[in-house]
């Protein structure tokens, strides 16, 4: 037998479907791009369309570097001009705290291209719930690396080789723990066997990020009740 809604039901369905979408529609990313960021000063700030705002702070100036056609930015001087260096950092900041949707970081390779290591990079997260961790990402191929975060490793462009896009996209890199900042630095690599001249320096530039700024306490709130509300009514029109 057909059931039929009352029209009490069918406004809470209305309602519930208006909160759920203001909710959704809350959600919106916002993305920082290395190429961005100018040549000689040392901070760069942006914001998201829904006012959130990331700041990005290195520990000298900021140098671009482009190479097969991707741009990513790094820290001036240095042992390695326009990269960031084992003793260099690139620390961001955001106003909010963000759920990282992807990372992109350029020029990390797996050795010998330029007497180079299987260089490694080193990111220290804070986290919102006051914890913090640190995680490496290492290349380890042409197109493979390891990464000791969650979700998975995406090689970008021509890959580890010499005249090489050597980008890494971590995709999810942090599970759905919210973040209040980040610090790119550098970790010692391991030289391959077949180049007896790498040291154990390692350098990479960051490309991007994509973020989503978590939504306010009462903008969650309306969204897990449109889904409550949602729920039981597909429960009463199934019995």
């Amino acid at each position: 037998m057909k059931k039929t809604f009352s029209l009490g039901s069918k406004l809470i369905l209305a309602i519930s479907f208006l909160m759920a979408a203001n909710s959704a529609s809350a959600l919106t990313t916002g993305t920082v791009l290395g190429s961005d960021f100018v040549n000689g000063q040392s901070n760069y700030s942006t914001s998201f369309s829904d006012g959130t705002s990331a700041t990005f702070v290195g520990s000298r100036t900021f140098q671009k570097k482009t190479q097969d056609g991707m741009t990513g930015v790094g820290i001036s001087g240095g042992r390695t001009a326009g990269e960031i260096d084992i003793d260099e950092k690139l620390t961001g900041t955001f106003s909010k705290e963000v759920i990282f949707s992807t990372l992109t970081i350029g020029l990390l390779f797996d050795g010998p291209e330029y007497n180079d290591v299987k260089e490694v990079a080193k990111f220290l997260v804070n986290f919102a719930d006051g914890g913090s961790d640190t995680f490496y990402l290492t290349a380890t191929g042409k197109h493979t690396a390891s990464w000791t975060g969650e979700g998975s490793v995406l090689s970008l462009g021509s890959g580890a080789v010499d005249g090489g896009t050597g980008a890494w996209q971590l995709s999810n890199p942090f599970g759905f723990r919210s973040v209040d900042s980040i610090v790119f630095s550098a970790s010692p690599g391991v030289a391959k066997h077949s180049c007896h001249n790498c040291t154990n320096q390692s350098d990479f530039t960051f490309v991007s990020a994509t973020v989503i700024p978590v939504p306010e306490a009462q903008t969650s709130a309306m969204l897990f009740t449109g889904l409550l509300l949602m729920g039981a009514l597909s429960l009463r029109r199934r019995f």
